[in-house]
């Protein structure tokens, strides 16, 4: 797929979400990202699987939310906002497209990597991330940062969770795996089991994302409801 997009569209969609960028946020300690000076062929598809480019924790969560809340990028704060005050935004993605990826993020926990951040009656939506972390210029298969950036509820996004951990080790209980579903999920259903109560997020009877069937349908055309 990410050749079929090509490098310029790659790199313009990556910098519509300010991935490319110094995050603006009230602290001097931000960083800017790296990522190739040249946007060749092997970064293009280095990148699309989330090598050759690392940005913060807080310039993900606002990518993604920009993603899934609409298609609208706000620029994060931590100056808390008056009552019903949504800071101004632009849009990245069509209301269409982004209720697609509230779907496709809610199949990650419903059938994919990210069952283990299920926290039933929230309809969590996300993604895993695994990557090997670089030692004497090489990646280390035993050296992971393992994560899982949430949403919920995905039908209505509302709050986002983004757990990390920095070299996790696979136990008994996770087979062996170290990996973001098996390590990083299980916290963030943890947290909003705890958070939604406090937050006022009502428990749902739903269970799937209402766009669930009809992308099943374009990815498996041989899926019925």
């Amino acid at each position: 797929m990410a050749l079929d997009a090509g490098p310029k569209l790659q790199r313009a969609f990556l910098k519509r979400l300010h991935l490319l960028e110094r995050p603006e946020i009230e602290l001097s300690e931000v960083r800017d990202p790296h990522y190739p000076e040249k946007w060749s062929k092997i970064d293009l598809v280095t990148v699309a699987y989330g090598h050759g480019i690392a940005v913060s924790a807080l310039q993900l969560g606002s990518a993604v939310a920009a993603v899934s809340n609409g298609g609208i990028y706000r620029q994060a704060t931590l100056v808390k906002q008056a009552p019903g005050q949504v800071p101004a935004g632009e849009r990245i993605l069509s209301e269409e497209t982004s209720r697609k990826v509230q779907a496709l993020m809610r199949l990650v926990v419903e059938r994919g990597t990210g069952s283990k951040a299920d926290a039933k009656g929230y309809l969590v939506g996300g993604k895993t991330g695994t990557a090997e972390k670089i030692k004497n210029g090489r990646y280390v298969k035993d050296s992971l940062v393992s994560s899982f950036v949430g949403i919920f509820p995905s039908n209505a996004p509302r709050y986002l969770v983004f757990a990390m951990l920095d070299e996790p080790k696979g136990t008994a209980d996770t087979y062996g795996f170290a990996s973001g579903g098996w390590t990083a999920a299980p916290v963030v259903k943890r947290t909003v089991l705890r958070a939604a109560h406090m937050l006022g997020v009502n428990p749902s009877d739903a269970e799937t994302h209402p766009l669930t069937d009809e992308l099943l349908k374009l990815l498996r055309p041989e899926v019925r409801s």
